[in-house]
């Protein structure tokens, strides 16, 4: 198994690479990629009054109250539950978690995501799920410019950008508070050679 690097790129957000032993992370790719195409939701959102209440801000460079939030992916429910999948989150990933971050996680709820052409996810807080909000990359291959990127801004009024590719068997964690790791996905682009998967684990 390759050795872990754990690294801090802001205030609040954390990447794990290498986390799961590589039989066991292809083995989460082959559910995700094997799993029954008609058990795949297709979650569309539209809110008009999101950025002038719940996202509410002044900033030049982030989405003003007149706009709208969107968001378009696929989401399993039936994957969230597999048992080989929770066996492995609770083995390798909890462990880690508390290693580097310090603190247990109990409470805990699982997202399981397909993103393909033209989905993504406008800027928001994931503050209503839990805490923190741990990622698994679950694509041996990403190019950049296939997008699905997931991008957090470094602060309200400034214009630098944290971008950070889904890497193969890699965790971004971010803090998910309000005050914190605001963050976005961009549109995956129709010429992505596969679907962009993941699994979002949201600890209370």
């Amino acid at each position: 198994m390759k050795r872990k690097k754990f690294k801090k790129i802001a205030k609040n957000i954390y990447q794990i690479e290498n986390v799961l032993p590589e039989k066991v992370i292809k083995k989460i790719f082959s559910i995700f990629k094997n799993h029954n195409y008609k058990l795949w939701k297709l979650i569309s959102q539209k809110k008009p009054h999101h950025y002038s209440h719940i996202f509410k801000n002044s900033s030049e460079f982030l989405p003003n109250k007149n706009e709208i939030y969107y968001a378009k992916f696929y989401r399993s429910d039936k994957l969230k539950n597999n048992s080989f999948i929770n066996f492995s989150v609770k083995k390798f990933i909890f462990p880690l978690i508390k290693k580097y971050l310090k603190f247990d996680a109990k409470n805990y709820d699982i997202r399981c995501h397909k993103l393909i052409k033209n989905n993504l996810f406008r800027l928001h807080f994931d503050d209503y799920a839990g805490a923190y909000a741990v990622t698994l990359n679950l694509n041996k291959t990403w190019k950049w410019d296939w997008g699905g990127i997931l991008s957090i801004p470094a602060g309200k009024n400034e214009e630098k950008l944290y971008s950070i590719s889904p890497t193969w068997n890699s965790i971004n964690i971010l803090f998910s508070g309000k005050k914190f790791a605001p963050h976005f996905v961009t549109p995956v682009q129709p010429f992505a050679k596969s679907p962009r998967y993941s699994m979002t684990i949201f600890i209370k």
